[in-house]
Order: structure tokens, then C-alpha cells, then sequence
């Protein structure tokens, strides 16, 4: 049963909002974490950005404690209510990484249904879910050939180089991805009986998160977003530089590329581009209130 997660034991006890900077004028910047949950994800991020912008991260780190089943619209209202203890209403600043991007969309949306609203959505490297549903047939086989022959081509590179680590990395990660479900709940009580965290690469593909990620649809949004692809995401991507976020943001979308890969965005130096044009849109930023348009930069 998904609500047990969100009552006495987890909801209260251990989801907890990370005060970076506490201190500052304007509205604060809550961010969202990717598949994990870690919320120190954001810290050079946080580094980054003018000194008199106040940020939160959201902690979500227990959810890979659970075996129980959780959704993105669970994760908004439920995190929608612990953030308004810090900013009572609107509008909200809002950024999420990866499949804390789907969290800060979500809840996003839920502000328009409850008569608030967002004035930054910022989406970092975070696909919209079902953007390969939403393509044509044609459109979408090209899709899957192009990102199947991209990844072909990582995989094969990183043993010519003689890359057995990154080879390895790349293989577990798309392991667990495809098969976590099965075995990963022996996987955490191993870890427990230990006394040891799991690791990283495990929490980010933690089956929770994935499944929940795969069942997001979500809904059309009556205002803009801010979309930061990185420059290595894929050639599948190529063809909607949004990420599949155009069909959704009927305010338009305003996209950012950003070098590096991944991984590389939430770290020196990719992440400065990151908190740079995140500022234009913030209360320290030159732009204040700025409205996201369509284009990419």
C-alpha cells in the first residue's frame, strides 16, 4: 500500500527540506533531486548561485529504503505540503534534476489546480517520460535506433580505451535498470545486515524511481518552462531539443544547453552555466520575474 510510505513513518520522520541558505531576500529556490534522492547533488550548485539567493534541497533519500510502491504525484503533494512550512503560498521557485524535475512539473501543476502558482519550473537534463508515446511510429523506431546505436558505440569505446571501470559502471547501471525489481530488495537487506550504505550507481537506479518515472504522464501546463538539456544527452534527442517538454509547457519552453554530460552538469564547471541562467530567473538575478520563452541557447 504506496500511502503507508507517506504516513507515520516515512512522511513525518524522515522526509526532511535541506537548508542550504537560509538567509537572503526574495523568494527561495527549492530543488529536487534525481533517481537517489541525494540532496547534496545541489551543492556546488548552490555555491554557484549569487550569494543572496535562499535555496532548499529536498531530501528523498529514504524512498530507497522502501520496498513499497510511490508516484511522481504522490512525491508533489506530499513535498508541496513540506515546503509551504518554509514559503506559505506562491509563486514558488522550482527547479528539479533528472526525476526531481517530473517532482517539481507535477507540482507545478498541482499550484495551477489550487489556485498558486510556480514562476520557475527549471527542468535539468529531465526527459519528459513520454515523449517516445508521444511520436509516431516511424518517429519513435528512429528514436530507439538512434539511442541504441549511440549507446552501442559508448559501451564499445569505453573497452577500447581500456575503460573496464566506466565499462562496468555503464553495465551494472543498465542492469539494475532493467532488472532492480527482481533482485534489488536482497540487494538492500544485504546492505542493511552490513551496516552500509548502498551505493551510488544502486541509488540511481533504484527500481522505486524508475517505475515511478515510467508511469508519469504528465498533464499540459498553461505556462512556460526552462529546460537545460546537456550537450552529451544523446542524438535521439536531436530532433526536439526540449525533450519531448514542448507538447507539454503551453507557455513555451525555453532551452539551455549545457556542456558535459549528465553527470558532469551538477559538478565545476558545467554547473556555473547552470546556476548563471538559473539566477536570470531568480530574485538575485538581473532578469527578475522573467517569463520562460520558446528558443534555445
Amino acid at each position: 500500500m504506496t500511502h503507508d510510505i507517506f504516513g507515520s513513518i516515512g512522511a513525518a520522520a524522515r522526509s526532511q527540506i535541506v537548508p542550504f541558505r537560509r538567509s537572503g531576500a526574495g523568494s527561495p529556490l527549492f530543488c529536487f533531486p534525481g533517481s537517489g534522492g541525494n540532496p547534496n547533488i545541489f551543492r556546488e550548485m548552490v555555491a554557484a548561485l549569487p550569494e543572496g539567493q535562499p535555496v532548499y534541497a529536498i531530501d528523498m533519500e529514504w524512498l530507497c529504503e522502501t520496498n513499497e510502491d510511490f508516484s511522481i504525484e504522490q512525491l508533489a503533494a506530499f513535498y508541496l505540503d513540506a515546503i509551504r512550512k518554509i514559503q506559505k503560498s506562491g509563486p514558488y521557485y522550482l527547479c528539479g534534476y533528472s526525476f526531481g524535475g517530473l517532482v517539481a512539473y507535477e507540482m507545478a501543476m498541482r499550484l495551477i489546480d489550487e489556485g498558486d502558482r510556480a514562476s520557475l519550473v527549471a527542468l535539468l537534463d529531465a526527459p519528459n517520460p513520454a515523449l517516445i508515446s508521444n511520436l509516431s511510429g516511424a518517429d519513435s523506431m528512429q528514436y530507439r535506433k538512434a539511442y541504441l546505436i549511440d549507446r552501442l558505440k559508448k559501451y564499445a569505446l569505453s573497452l577500447v580505451r581500456g575503460d573496464i571501470k566506466a565499462f562496468m559502471g555503464r553495465g551494472l547501471a543498465f542492469i539494475v535498470s532493467r532488472a532492480g525489481k527482481f533482485f534489488m530488495p536482497a540487494i538492500k537487506i544485504g546492505f542493511r545486515m552490513a551496516k552500509r550504505p548502498l551505493p551510488g550507481n544502486l541509488r540511481a537506479n533504484d527500481p522505486g524511481f524508475l517505475r515511478a518515472w515510467n508511469l508519469y504522464i504528465p498533464k499540459r501546463y498553461p505556462e512556460g518552462v526552462v529546460c537545460f538539456r546537456v550537450q552529451d544527452r544523446g542524438p535521439e534527442h536531436d530532433r526536439d531539443p526540449s525533450m519531448g517538454w514542448d507538447a507539454c509547457a503551453m507557455g513555451g519552453v525555453e532551452v539551455h544547453v549545457v556542456p558535459g554530460s549528465h553527470v558532469d552538469m551538477m559538478a565545476t564547471p558545467s554547473v556555473r552555466v547552470v546556476a548563471d541562467r538559473l539566477a536570470d530567473h531568480l530574485d538575485c538575478g538581473p532578469n527578475r520575474n522573467q517569463l520562460p520563452v520558446a528558443g534555445v541557447s
